[in-house]
């Protein structure tokens, strides 16, 4: 892997396979169908930037959308959340973390009196609201230490990568905005943008909440858990700064 820039990460085929868990013959054959774009060495090898390589991998999932127009949204969410598996341990919670999100987001959009239609949206967006941490490289994942300024920076990219991936598939794309927002706070100090109160997507300020509960009280490798009352205590403290005050009280019901 090789950084050419202070932005763009570059891999080779094998590096690019190994990282996100695809053969080399899969890399290789969307290189050669013109499918991958790619830069070349003076010595005629491939250098492939990894954002490139993120909305490759979407368009190979799209393709389940002939064989699952049923449930096509759920097939295409558990198919992203298992490229989380190539991180391991960490993939694995990160998973746990999404379904869990997705489940109070959703019952947090159901007691706002939503309709199905858009409670759906919510969940999917809660799901996948992470996705973009696959586009962060694995080595600041997985740091067992404090992240360093720079590191915690690129780390707050994942909502922008996260939209680009989601915008390219048609099926999702409604909640690619959600997820771009999730990070953003209600006073505007958030990020990537610094939207502030009703800028901000209110399936975007759910999980918001949601995600900040369950990351409060759920065991990480970076974190020990909090109470449940301590985590309460955290989400009113932040009510109407980094949170919704409205949205505050509804999510206190259901977990309190």
């Amino acid at each position: 892997m090789k950084n050419t820039s202070n932005e763009e990460i570059y891999f080779t085929p094998k590096q690019a396979a190994a990282y996100f868990n695809l053969s080399l013959s899969t890399v290789k054959n969307y290189i050669y169908a013109g499918k991958l774009k790619t830069l070349k060495t003076p010595g005629g090898h491939h250098r492939i930037p990894k954002a490139e390589l993120l909305i490759t991998l979407s368009d190979k999932i799209k393709s389940k959308e002939e064989l699952h127009n049923l449930s096509l949204k759920d097939d295409l969410c558990a198919s992203m959340l298992t490229i989380f598996k190539a991180l391991g341990s960490l993939g694995n919670s990160l998973i746990i973390h999404a379904q869990e999100v997705a489940e109070l987001s959703s019952n947090i959009a159901r007691a706002m009196g939503m309709d199905e239609v858009d409670i759906k949206r919510i969940e999917i967006a809660a799901q996948l609201h992470d996705i973009g941490q696959i586009g962060v490289d694995k080595s600041i994942l997985l740091k067992p230490d404090r992240l360093t300024f720079q590191e915690y920076e690129l780390i707050k990219n994942h909502p922008r990568i996260g939209k680009e991936v989601i915008s390219s598939m048609k099926a999702l794309k409604d909640t690619a905005e959600i997820i771009a927002q999730h990070h953003e706070r209600v006073d505007g100090k958030g990020y990537p943008v610094g939207l502030r109160g009703d800028e901000i997507q209110i399936g975007a300020r759910i999980i918001s909440i949601a995600e900040a509960y369950n990351s409060m009280v759920s065991t990480y490798s970076y974190k020990r858990p909090v109470s449940k009352d301590m985590a309460i205590d955290e989400l009113i403290r932040h009510k109407g700064t980094q949170f919704d005050g409205e949205i505050i009280k509804l999510a206190l019901e259901l977990v309190g």
